[in-house]
């Protein structure tokens, strides 16, 4: 054990952590939070004389990351807990990650003034013992037996994956687990009707916008709705929309096929999911009964561009779609091309009415045109209207900057000796040098006088203020003046659109543009 001897140690509060995962292959009741709970509680009262213990717990997280929320609260909670010790029954329950483990048990406690205890390991890094010099080790070979765990649980389900066991903790929409088997599908005779029916729909030739409408009409339950899916606060499940009937028309679960490995993990450390190639994607046949024939489903999907969502990588010049907003919802407004040009739309008006009315497509051309032609007349007018020369106002506001300074530095200068006077006064009574009445009289005066001086800096210095801002504008009005000058769509940079235009917001009949540069009105125009 760590500690050796009869008598107790004195401290104030202790945190002990408790941690199990089966990802990381913690399977043996020795590993379990109440064995853990048993043995380090066992430890410190035979060990130490302590106030008061606070316990914190992941179950069901992994050691490679120490982005875990009983641990993450652990640390928010030394400093307000008055935490003196951490302890764990090994290092392994303190994180698998041998890097930022080494971290907190040589680095951050000891700068917090917190002690470590590993029970197990025998790892005390308050304690000069040989023991702690191997702790780097241990946690190399955590991190190594965490990362073939990782290894052993994919291998796993990529076996479970090739005998078409699907291992999903929620059914795809139109079957549910069979309940003797969980590994396997069967039909929801409720939810495979409306499967079907969106199928026959789109054979006859109904765009997936228009089943959207259709099923929203009738008030049917989305997907994520009729499965009970968290997340519905967002307001996109609860609504049929365009992409939802195109993702359910390109599940191959429907003709009985089970498509697994879609997505896997960058790595054993991180839960960020990358897509995989469909050729690498493991697909079994014949694992269920199909709500849909093979033949069905390769008609709809016989022209290759059916329903897809075109993402444009080319760099086309459409610098002003990061401005633009749907005045109708607020989503940012989205572009899609049509043969050589490209139109901007509402991504919410086109996935279903209900989540946004403005269903209008502009060319964005014709867009941009409109707001350029405004931004000069408007400029124009903005400039002629106030007659600014901002190098005479600049010149004029340093020599006003430079006569604050100096008032401002002498100020400081007699303030100081007023503090100066106060203390002196203060010594003086102590000593008895001067009398009450003498004291009160002239402490009465000191203070008034200083109450007027930094009443006399704080107007001296929002002035300063002022002067320095009006110069900011000057050089931003100097700024765009550069930009109106040679105003064109094809030298116009993100840079010169951020320092003009707040946001434009577009409707279906007009444009409301925001300027950004102060005394400019929200211009509307009609299109």
């Amino acid at each position: 054990m760590v500690i050796t001897g009869t008598t107790k140690q004195s401290i104030h509060n202790i945190a002990i952590y408790l941690r199990i995962s089966k990802d990381d292959g913690d399977k043996e009741e020795s590993e379990s939070i109440s064995n853990q709970r048993f043995i380090i509680l066992n430890f410190i009262n035979k060990n130490f004389e302590y106030d008061r213990y606070f316990e914190y717990i992941d179950d069901g997280v992994s050691g490679a990351t120490f982005n875990r929320p009983g641990f993450k609260k652990m640390i928010t909670e030394l400093k307000t807990n008055k935490i003196d010790l951490v302890i764990t029954k090994n290092l392994a329950r303190f994180g698998r990650n041998y890097i930022e483990a080494g971290a907190y048990i040589e680095k951050i406690f000891p700068d917090n003034n917190i002690r470590y205890i590993a029970i197990l390991d025998e790892i005390d890094n308050f304690a000069d013992r040989i023991s702690n010099e191997f702790a780097p080790i241990k946690g190399v070979f955590n991190e190594l037996f965490c990362k073939e765990t990782s290894k052993s649980v994919k291998k796993s389900k990529r076996k479970k994956m090739r005998e078409g066991i699907y291992s999903c903790i929620v059914a795809p929409y139109g079957y549910k687990k069979d309940p003797d088997n969980k590994g396997k599908l069967i039909i929801d005779e409720v939810a495979s009707k409306i499967v079907r029916r969106i199928f026959d729909l789109r054979l006859k030739g109904t765009t997936a916008k228009e089943i959207a409408d259709i099923l929203n009409e009738e008030e049917i339950p989305t997907p994520a709705v009729y499965l009970k899916i968290r997340g519905l606060e967002n307001r996109t499940k609860k609504v049929w929309t365009r992409y939802i009937i195109a993702k359910l028309l390109a599940n191959e679960v429907y003709v009985g096929r089970c498509v697994r490995g879609k997505t896997q993990k960058v790595s054993y450390k991180s839960k960020k999911r990358v897509n995989i190639r469909r050729y690498d994607q493991i697909k079994t046949e014949n694992t269920h009964v199909g709500i849909v024939s093979l033949e069905e489903f390769e008609k709809i999907h016989a022209n290759s561009s059916f329903e897809k969502i075109k993402n444009i990588k080319e760099n086309a010049k459409t610098k002003f779609i990061d401005f633009m907003y749907c005045g109708e919802c607020g989503h940012k407004m989205t572009r899609r091309k049509s043969r050589n040009y490209f139109n901007i739309l509402c991504f919410n008006g086109i996935e279903s009415n209900i989540l946004c009315t403005n269903q209008k497509k502009y060319k964005y051309d014709d867009i941009e045109k409109i707001i350029i032609k405004n931004i000069e007349e408007n400029f124009a007018e903005y400039i002629k209207r106030n007659n600014l020369s901002p190098n005479l106002i600049k010149k004029y506001n340093k020599i006003q900057i430079n006569k604050i300074d100096e008032a401002l530095k002498e100020m400081n200068k007699k303030l100081g000796m007023i503090k100066f006077k106060i203390s002196k006064l203060y010594n003086d009574r102590l000593q008895n040098n001067i009398d009450e009445e003498l004291y009160k009289n002239t402490y009465k005066q000191l203070t008034e006088k200083r109450a007027e001086l930094n009443e006399s800096l704080e107007t001296l210095e929002t002035s300063k203020k002022k002067i320095i801002d009006e110069n900011e504008s000057m050089e931003k009005f100097e700024k765009i003046k550069k930009i109106l000058k040679n105003l064109d769509k094809d030298t116009l940079s993100q840079e010169d659109i951020s320092e003009l235009i707040e946001k434009i917001l577009i409707y279906s009949d007009h444009i409301h543009i925001f300027y950004k540069f102060e005394k400019m009105p929200p211009k509307i125009i009609l299109c």
